[in-house]
């Protein structure tokens, strides 16, 4: 292994995906109320993810790379914006 020198490790950070094992856990009100402001649907997050992805190779680089769907910022401002507006209410899971 002290040979390889062309491997980068690159992380990817989808969030919450709307799969059968996160809406199996949409149980709690609390859950329901993340669920509905945070996840997106596998279609969503890979529209945006393959793209990033598919960019790596191309740029030639040796350095890792970080994607990330759901950042901190796009997480705290849906979260604002439910509060203040009710954006995304009942949006995957109804809310009781």
């Amino acid at each position: 292994m002290n040979e390889v020198n062309n491997v980068v490790v690159h992380n990817l950070s989808p969030g919450m995906v709307t799969t059968d094992l996160l809406m199996s856990g949409a149980t709690t009100k609390q859950a329901k109320f993340f669920i509905n402001i945070l996840a997106e649907t596998p279609d969503v997050v890979a529209d945006y993810l393959v793209p990033n992805i598919r960019e790596i190779p191309t740029n030639q680089s040796m350095k890792p790379t970080y994607i990330r769907f759901l950042t901190g910022l796009k997480a705290y401002s849906r979260i604002f914006s439910r509060i203040a507006f009710g954006a995304r209410r009942n949006k995957y899971v109804a809310e009781d």
